[in-house]
């Protein structure tokens, strides 16, 4: 068996949370965006484009960023959390 050189750590010490950034968290996670997708609730009165009623606090591509679609007001409606998420079959 191949010996193993002694950890020395002081007491209580603990390794670091590994916290795993997407590339979803590295763009929609900026002050760009939430500034953006502020601008376009405030633009569409907080009416959500999914179910009509109010509350909306996100933004939402109507033509998705995979598929061509830019950040750009023209291309973003207001929408809320929940119909976002079932809107891209995520759970609410």
């Amino acid at each position: 068996m191949p010996w193993k050189p002694p950890v020395h750590r002081p007491a209580g010490w603990s390794p670091a949370k590994r916290v795993r950034v997407d590339a979803m968290d590295r763009e929609y996670g900026t002050q760009a965006w939430r500034k953006l997708a502020a601008s376009v609730v405030a633009r569409d009165r907080g009416i959500c484009h999914l179910c009509g009623e109010p509350g909306a606090d996100t933004a939402h591509h109507l033509v998705p960023k995979r598929l061509g679609g830019a950040d750009h007001p023209a291309n973003l409606r207001a929408i809320h959390c929940g119909c976002h998420n079932r809107v891209h079959g995520r759970r609410s």
